[in-house]
Order: C-alpha cells, then sequence, then structure tokens
C-alpha cells in the first residue's frame, strides 16, 4: 500500500462496520439472554434460510468453526429457548436441517428489521452498476476475513491426543 492508498480508508472503514457489527450482536445477545456464538449460529441459519440453501447441524459446524458436539451443544440450547427446530429434510429423510421456529423467526425480525431498513437506506443512492461492486468487494472481504480467521488457527478442531491434552488444560 502506497501513502495515499485509497483501500486504506476502505479498510478502516471495515474495521469499524465489524466493530459496530460485533456490538450489535453483543446488545441482541444480552437482551436476550444468548450467547455470542448463539447469535452467530442464529446469523448462520438466517442467511441460509434466506437463501434456500437450509442448514445441517454438520454444515453449521463448519460455519461456526466449531466442533460438531460444541455446535449440537449450541442447536439444543436454541432449540429449547425456543428460537429453533430441528426438521426431518423433505429431499432426504435421513437429513435432519436446523431452522428458525416461528417465534426465533419473530424475535429475530423485531430485533433485526430496523438494521435491515438502516442499511437498505445507506444504499438508497446506489445505482446498479455500484450496489453489484459493493457486492463484489463485500463477498471478497466475507472471504478475505474467513480466511484470516481460519489461519489464526481459531477455526481447528482439535483431534486424537491433542483433544485429550486441550482437556486437561
Amino acid at each position: 500500500m502506497t501513502e495515499n492508498d485509497p483501500r486504506d480508508e476502505l479498510q478502516r472503514l471495515v474495521q469499524l462496520l465489524v466493530t459496530e457489527g460485533s456490538k450489535v450482536v453483543d446488545d441482541f445477545a444480552a437482551a436476550h439472554g444468548l450467547h455470542r456464538t448463539d447469535v452467530e449460529a442464529l446469523t448462520h441459519v438466517q442467511v441460509a434460510e434466506a437463501r434456500g440453501t437450509p442448514l445441517t447441524a454438520g454444515v453449521l459446524a463448519a460455519e461456526l468453526g466449531r466442533s460438531t458436539g460444541s455446535t449440537t451443544a449450541v442447536v439444543d440450547r436454541l432449540v429449547r429457548a425456543g428460537h429453533l427446530v430441528r426438521e426431518r429434510d423433505d429431499a432426504d429423510r435421513r437429513r435432519v436441517l436446523v431452522r428458525y421456529s416461528p417465534a426465533g423467526r419473530a424475535l429475530a425480525d423485531a430485533f433485526f428489521d430496523p438494521l435491515r431498513d438502516r442499511t437498505r437506506a445507506a444504499m438508497d443512492g446506489l445505482g446498479p452498476a455500484e450496489l453489484e461492486v459493493v457486492d463484489r468487494f463485500l463477498r471478497s472481504a466475507v472471504t478475505a476475513m474467513g480466511e484470516h480467521r481460519r489461519s489464526l488457527g481459531s477455526s481447528a478442531v482439535p483431534v486424537g491426543a491433542e483433544a485429550r491434552e486441550a482437556g486437561r488444560q
């Protein structure tokens, strides 16, 4: 990067967006007695449902960067709290999908619809070509953030002897 590289300011803005997003997650979690991971799981379920590709617990575990056992505990907690339900996949009855319950959907919508409205208002002045550029940038930025997270080892799940050692610490 050079001294006047416009990407520097864009990077700072992304950092601020991530920070504000983290505060929203924390506020939602605190308001509803949830853990941060619970809100992350709910977000992945919501995005998958909106895209028409509901998640299994295994796929959710990969998205969260957690073990399947840890993710099962998260899903169990969210099912008990009434946020999620488990449903058999109509296309493959062996698969179990994790979906929002009607009550969970209503709660999420009540909290996050105002954010969606504010975000859409922020995009109102952008034309289709500009929105396409923003879309391309955000997709690349999400990929870059995920790659960075994985490079830190935060998504590594210990196995075998490593898992036993981790359990002793």
